[in-house]
């Protein structure tokens, strides 16, 4: 079967950190939304590092924090996002936020790849549930990003509508899913998928690599 050749990618490199997952701990409905860094370590432990490096802020529906208009009492890799409601314009409050942490490559390492199944069905189902029961202990229990290639090596940006594939589901929560019935073409290409998880996990022998390219 022949398939049209998807745009190569490059994914960023471990080298450079890795982002953590959106976290959304609170909402606006107090004093404001309190997305604090301490607050998080101690809802979400292990899953930010001590120091990251970059910090960004989105309202939950996807609205980068610097264009909905709110004033923040911090919004820094130190103290994280607050957003209070009393500084606010007249008759305005916050957004809801999530935020998410760029931290360095020692918090994080690539899993290996894998391909449980092809397209020869429905489509191509690589999600966690069915990765974590075929390949137990192989994916931590918290992945920070998600990476596609086709088994042939290309990489793909999961919404790049020049690839031609429309894919139902890429997250660090289901995993990924392409529908041969959503395409274009009639069919998916056999995926591989692979995951950046935390550094603790990164320690046990075989279930990682620090290197993006393996």
């Amino acid at each position: 079967m022949n398939f049209p050749r998807l745009n190569a990618v490059m994914f960023p490199c471990v080298v450079a950190g890795c982002w953590t997952q959106w976290f959304d701990r609170d909402d606006p409905s107090g004093t404001g939304d309190w997305e604090t860094l301490a607050s998080l370590h101690i809802s979400y432990p292990e899953q930010i590092c001590a120091a990251p490096l970059q910090i960004q802020a989105q309202t939950t529906t996807g609205l980068p924090a610097i264009a909905t208009g709110n004033t923040f009492a911090s919004y820094d890799t130190t103290v994280g996002l607050i957003c209070k409601n009393a500084e606010q314009k007249k008759g305005t409050r916050c957004h809801d936020f999530q935020v998410r942490f760029l931290c360095p490559p020692d918090f994080c390492c690539f899993t290996e790849w894998f391909d449980r199944d092809d397209p020869s069905g429905s489509g191509d189902w690589e999600t966690l549930f069915a990765l974590r029961a075929e390949y137990p202990g192989h994916v931590c229990n918290s992945p920070l990003q998600i990476q596609v290639q086709t088994t042939d090596g290309y990489s793909v940006a999961i919404y790049d509508n020049q690839t031609f594939f429309l894919f139902f589901r890429a997250d660090v929560t289901t995993g990924f899913v392409c529908q041969n019935s959503a395409q274009p073409v009639g069919h998916c290409h056999d995926f591989k998928v692979r995951f950046v998880c935390p550094k603790d996990f990164c320690q046990q022998k075989g279930k990682c690599s620090n290197r993006a390219g393996l």
